[in-house]
């Protein structure tokens, strides 16, 4: 699942806690850093290509680019419709680019596609951001922090109570004034509006509005019930990002307080970029948000996202250098990129996961033995080959090696079908049984894997017909639990394992589509989430690893990669805590 998980959905109070420390050294004020980093986990090998010169293109093609982009130009102008060009002054180039998706609204408080989070993540700004390292074309967030829209910010010594002090002469795009209040009214926002994120600063130990507050125009003040770690992701995340109060309300209606309607079309921008023109039916127009706090960190000239519903057909785009950067290319043609003069496929690894869900409350899968036995047959190498052309690595756990606290201990992902018979058999079902495999008819990857796992599943006497879905259909069926089996992906924002957990596996988490349900684990997960302590979450998040091992209420399958295939000359791709792309520090030479 894209993105923050759990519209609205209640978060359990926190569990007691072992000894929780503050986020930073104690009563330490910091300026232009975050609070003491936990240490990198590396992760799985991050696989990066060389670019090589682009070969000719065939007159086919042009003429297919053509006639395409007759069909996607809207009223921006030729120098936004098309890929970008050098500037007569050699600065800063504008891009093109085309997502795995369009954007569909730009709330970055409500649900909405992937390629719109992309776009939302550039019209707000939040307290704090995260660092980058460099590798490359790639830069990726560290797990250290700087000031943003903050100028410095301090935590207590107890780790409850973060005061942030913000840059002086802030403003939004129409100019006027973005003060400790817009901060106070946009997390008010986030908890009590419209948007999908209510459960997000729960999560991290802040109940309710009444936990931020502004003593004056230049002070917010954040105080929670306990010391958790994943609140200083948080606050570098775009949902809690800042809006315009006075535009919110200028905009608000009786039945729509929180101008969810207005923020669905229109932005006043905090953030990097404003938006120069968007049609949801063709492109998004960014253009460089003048009143943006550090000019200096916008790196190009601004960036449209042209929508390109037919992946092929953005390939095609991306050959003929109509656009500089395109995402949901077909694997296989990915492949071919490779090879090919003037492109770059940059593939990194990612904690998305693509997992085989079951309904645990009725049989056979209301055995954990029986969904061992699954998990023992699935083709996890093979799928990584064969369906994702080797980019994606094969799971590692709900807690994947990529992420903090992963424990190898838990117990491997690996083919086995000997071992899957001999747990049929110990669940008393030696001659297999009959199901369905549901998933969603506009991913073809998940078509693919689906025929695979079909077909070893049928090696152990387990007979699945395959049913593919209407997104919607998938959506109601998987909110409704009624699926008993089901390929569907999630990326858990901010990178943190007690999230992660909590959101695929525990008991009142609205995306656990499983029905599964274990006390033990609910308190060891709400426990790890109010810890900060590093040696102690560690423990706990390998006892609930182990737990969800056992239980198997869902099949981690693999981690699909963050896949990019960009034009010679295209760098500065950033993946932050949220794995969407960071658009301002996109460069074009």
């Amino acid at each position: 699942m894209p993105g923050v998980p759990g519209g609205g959905e209640a978060v359990p109070g926190a569990a007691p806690r072992r000894s929780p420390t503050a986020r930073t050294s104690p009563g330490a004020v910091v300026a232009g850093s975050g609070p003491a980093p936990s240490p990198t986990v590396q992760g799985a090998p991050v696989k990066r290509h060389l670019p090589r010169r682009r070969r000719t293109t065939a007159a086919s093609a042009a003429v297919a680019v053509a006639a395409l982009l007759a069909l996607t130009a809207c009223g921006a102008g030729d120098d936004t419709g098309s890929g970008s060009t050098g500037s007569a002054d050699g600065g800063p180039q504008p891009l093109v680019i085309s997502l795995d998706s369009s954007v569909d609204l730009l709330d970055a408080q409500a649900w909405r596609t992937p390629a719109a989070m992309v776009a939302t993540g550039s019209l707000v700004e939040q307290l704090i951001e995260q660092t980058y390292d460099t590798d490359g074309l790639v830069r990726t967030g560290t797990t250290e922090f700087e000031g943003a829209l903050a100028e410095s910010w301090e935590v207590s010594e107890d780790g409850l109570t973060t005061t942030f002090h913000l840059r002086d002469g802030l403003a939004f795009a129409d100019g006027t004034p973005l003060t400790a209040q817009d901060v106070v009214w946009s997390y008010q926002r986030s908890l009590l509006g419209p948007g999908y994120v209510k459960a997000l600063l729960p999560f991290a130990g802040v109940p309710d509005e009444t936990g931020v507050t502004a003593p004056d125009d230049s002070t917010v003040v954040v105080t929670s019930t306990f010391a958790s770690p994943l609140l200083t992701k948080m606050e570098a995340m775009q949902p809690l990002g800042v809006f315009s109060q006075a535009t919110g309300e200028a905009n608000a209606t009786d039945e729509d307080p929180w101008a969810g309607a207005w923020f669905r079309e229109n932005a006043n921008s905090s953030g990097p970029y404003t938006v120069a023109s968007y049609d949801p039916t063709q492109q998004l127009v960014l253009e460089p948000n003048e009143h943006y706090y550090d000019q200096d960190k916008i790196a190009n000239a601004g960036v449209t996202i042209q929508f390109v519903s037919d992946p092929s057909q953005r390939a095609l785009l991306l050959r003929s250098g109509e656009i500089d950067l395109a995402q949901g290319i077909p694997l296989d043609q990915v492949q071919a990129m490779e090879d090919e003069d003037g492109l770059t496929v940059v593939s990194e690894a990612s904690n998305r996961l693509e997992y085989l869900g079951f309904n645990t409350s009725e049989a056979p899968f209301d055995d954990p033995l029986v969904r061992q036995a699954v998990a023992k047959a699935v083709p996890y190498q093979d799928l990584v080959d064969q369906v994702l052309y080797g980019y994606a690595n094969p799971a590692t756990g709900v807690v994947p090696a990529t992420m903090e606290t992963h424990s190898e201990e838990a117990g491997t992902f690996e083919e086995d079908l000997d071992a899957a018979q001999d747990l049929l058999a110990e669940a008393g079902l030696p001659d297999g049984f009959s199901s369905t495999l549901y998933y969603k008819q506009s991913n073809a990857v998940e078509a693919a894997a689906a025929v695979l796992v079909q077909a070893n599943l049928k090696e152990i006497g387990v007979d699945i017909d395959l049913k593919p879905l209407t997104d919607a259909d998938f959506t109601s069926q998987t909110n409704a639990r009624s699926l008993p089996m089901y390929l569907n992906n999630f990326l858990g924002w901010g990178a943190d394992p007690f999230y992660q957990m909590y959101y695929l596996a525990g008991s009142a988490a609205g995306t656990n589509f499983t029905s599964y349900a274990n006390p033990e684990l609910d308190a060891l997960l709400q426990e790890g989430a109010a810890t900060a302590d590093e040696a102690t979450r560690e423990q706990i998040s390998a006892e609930a690893q182990q737990v969800i091992y056992d239980e198997m209420p869902f099949i981690p399958v693999y981690n699909p990669n963050w896949t990019f295939v960009v034009r010679d000359g295209v760098s500065g791709l950033t993946k932050d805590n949220t794995e969407q792309l960071r658009l301002q520090y996109l460069t074009q030479e």
